[in-house]
């Protein structure tokens, strides 16, 4: 006889590994951008969602027609606008820079089509404002690729929370760090950010200031001590959530360049769950301990959650429905980002963000 206590496992491991798509027809997609993270980890994941690639652009005609050969699109273009104008497409993605994303995705949805961009949506708050305003008025969906919330660990750990044995969420900690983001031998120098604690809030920190709101609900204060030893920052962010729930954020950039730095732990009424990494999961009970990791085979776009997020979008545009991470949602996720940095740029640290009247 089956243990009760162990339902969810079942469940969830009969999902978690699902690499299909529905039997829908796919969406018609041109690709906007074609250099390394494109190639490296957001092409490959287009075939494990009923999404067709139809076009590929970049300034650089090479890796354009690089990008449209490997990955099976018909043809190449220079000029986005050109491709807008000559390819029957539903969808575009953009995968560039924030900052000179902004006008290509206002373009892009003026075409009249829904558009996939990473993260973060945009450089600012207000710029944020004005690609959700945007999106609202054409009717079409933005989505942001915070590819984390559908990777196989946050899924699993989310099942884990829907339990009556797990109680209601009373802590969320989440430790989310990297290597410096200036100096000899960086991966990110010379990315076009106005000074390093920019580029690691927005490019890097964004990801764990989404995953709080996913997995504990809307913030309703922050509080924020912070330091800046050369050129590397760390964070120690406090967080009390609606539902009553508070959390932490240890948040830094002061650690090593490909290096584990992913830790989420999330204790309930009696158990609590630790995802390491995205994929080793570890959920603590009072009768006994389920430990569950990933596997070699299965560490392509199911781990980090690519596949997800690309599964997400082509569903959400058949449904006529805003998926997951749509821009109007991730306003409130760059309301966060804006207040720590606006906290950090003025040295100042205390309670940063509050909606208590």
């Amino acid at each position: 006889m089956s243990d009760p206590d162990d339902a969810w496992k079942d469940d969830v491991l009969e999902t978690s590994f699902d690499t299909s798509t529905p039997d829908v027809e796919p969406v018609r997609l041109g690709f906007i951008g074609a250099g390394a993270m494109a190639n490296y980890a957001v092409y490959p994941a287009l075939h494990l969602a009923p999404i067709r690639l139809v076009a590929v652009c970049d300034l650089d005609g090479a890796k354009a027609k690089r990008a449209a050969e490997t990955f099976g699109a018909a043809r190449h273009y220079t000029d986005y606008r050109e491709m807008f104008e000559k390819e029957d497409l539903e969808a575009v993605a953009v995968q560039t820079h924030p900052k000179t994303r902004q006008s290509i995705v206002l373009d892009a949805l003026g075409a009249g089509h829904h558009v996939f961009v990473p993260k973060p949506p945009a450089m600012t708050l207000a710029d944020t404002v004005e690609l959700s305003e945007a999106a609202r008025k054409s009717g079409l969906f933005l989505m942001v690729n915070f590819k984390s919330r559908f990777s196989y660990g946050v899924r699993l750990a989310r099942k884990i929370m829907k339990t009556r044995s797990f109680g209601r969420l009373t802590q969320f900690s989440g430790s989310f760090c990297s290597g410096k983001y200036s100096g000899p031998g960086n991966a990110h120098r010379g990315a076009p950010y106005d000074n390093h604690v920019q580029a690691f809030l927005l490019d890097f920190a964004p990801h764990y200031l989404d995953l709080s709101r996913d997995l504990a609900g809307e913030v309703r204060q922050m509080a924020l001590f912070h330091n800046d030893y050369d050129e590397g920052v760390s964070f120690a962010v406090a967080l009390e959530f609606e539902s009553g729930a508070v959390g932490t954020l240890q948040l830094n950039s002061n650690r090593l360049w490909w290096r584990n730095y992913d830790r989420i732990e999330l204790t309930g009424q009696g158990e609590y769950i630790v995802v390491d990494s995205l994929w080793k999961v570890k959920h603590y009970t009072q009768s006994k301990n389920h430990f569950t990791e990933n596997y070699r085979d299965e560490r392509s776009g199911e781990l980090t959650g690519d596949a997800g997020s690309w599964r997400e979008f082509a569903a959400a545009i058949r449904e006529g429905r805003q998926p997951v991470c749509n821009i109007h949602e991730n306003v409130k996720t760059m309301e966060l980002y804006q207040a720590l940095y606006d906290a950090a740029m003025a040295g100042k640290s205390g309670i940063v963000f509050s909606k208590r009247s």
